[in-house]
């Protein structure tokens, strides 16, 4: 960032350690933030999980494998979203472990608050791709998506 815009932000004062109203209201939203994102699978989930079911089941009676082979598209690519929406996640959650830290006198004196996009692009590709393919196979992402695949 250059020009004017970048002048102000660093003549901007620095935070007073420790006692900083910002950060606390940075963390209440980030972990506000964190939790919307549970909220929101779990939502979807709830929705995808009978359709699913339904599907497969009319498939199965019906003896169609277009419909197989289309509710297993739509299970896995419900399920890459959702490990993606995980991955998403975590990186806020890097956030909130920085602020955590602050707070418990852990860290730099100084804490810039309102940098959650500084913060997210942070997170190293390999660590973001590297936890959502780790997550795709926890059981609570998992089903019901892992159950309706192999049935083909």
């Amino acid at each position: 960032m250059s020009g004017p815009d970048a002048q102000e932000i660093s003549a901007l004062p620095p935070v007073e350690p420790r006692k900083s109203d910002d950060l606390k209201a940075e963390y209440l939203l980030v972990q506000a933030q964190y939790e919307a994102f549970d909220q929101r699978a779990l939502s979807m989930k709830g929705l995808a999980t009978p359709l699913l079911g339904a599907a497969l089941a009319f498939g199965i009676k019906e003896r169609s494998d277009a419909i197989l082979y289309a509710t297993i598209l739509v299970a896995g690519s419900l399920w890459l979203l959702e490990g993606l929406w995980k991955g998403f996640q975590k990186n806020l959650a890097y956030r909130i472990e920085r602020l955590e830290a602050w707070y418990r006198g852990e860290g730099p004196e100084q804490l810039t608050p309102f940098q959650i996009y500084t913060d997210w692009n942070n997170v190293p590709t390999g660590d973001r791709l590297r936890y959502v393919a780790t997550r795709l196979w926890a059981p609570f992402i998992a089903l019901p998506y892992a159950v309706v695949i192999p049935t083909q």
